[in-house]
């Protein structure tokens, strides 16, 4: 099946970019001609998913942002906003899964930093990046979420219930 679409023109945010799924929506992305604004915490990871992209002909700029931090959050939108003025597409990738274990035993830590990257930054980076979208005609929001919030993988049970939430 071939896909014919041309995003040339499309300013594109992929959090979660530095590798696996968000790494190959990136670049997928890039190669029907969106600028990608790469997204993961750490930058040097997201040097490399950057060169990838511009030797192959796309365009992409990095940003290091942790996406369960609101400071951070705030601070990528502010760089988006004063380097382009826009954003077209948003795809909310990035997650954390830091316990695997029984539910009786998950800790508030291992429960916050989960809720506050697979639930509390995909809102907020869908709300910041929906206030840009209106300025301009709106645009495409995407939220990547998992199985297991369908069917919760033993183990898994914090991880499952904030990828439910994304699917809600």
């Amino acid at each position: 099946m071939t896909v014919n679409f041309d995003l040339t023109g499309k300013v594109a945010l992929v959090t979660g970019s530095s590798r696996g799924i968000g790494e190959s929506i990136a670049k997928t992305l890039a190669s029907y001609g969106a600028e990608v604004i790469l997204s993961s915490r750490k930058i040097e990871s997201l040097k490399k998913v950057e060169e990838d992209i511009i030797s192959a002909g796309g365009k992409a700029f990095s940003i290091a942002c942790h996406s369960g931090d609101m400071d951070q959050i705030d601070a990528m939108f502010s760089v988006i906003q004063e380097k382009y003025g826009k954003l077209d597409i948003v795809v909310n990738n990035a997650a954390t899964n830091p316990y695997f274990g029984d539910v009786l035993n998950a800790t508030v830590e291992a429960w916050d930093k989960t809720v506050d990257v697979n639930m509390k930054g995909y809102f907020f980076i869908a709300q910041k990046a929906a206030k840009m979208m209106l300025g301009h005609g709106g645009g495409s929001i995407v939220n990547v979420a998992s199985i297991n919030g369908i069917r919760p993988a033993p183990m898994q049970g914090v991880y499952s219930i904030t990828k439910a939430a994304v699917i809600e």
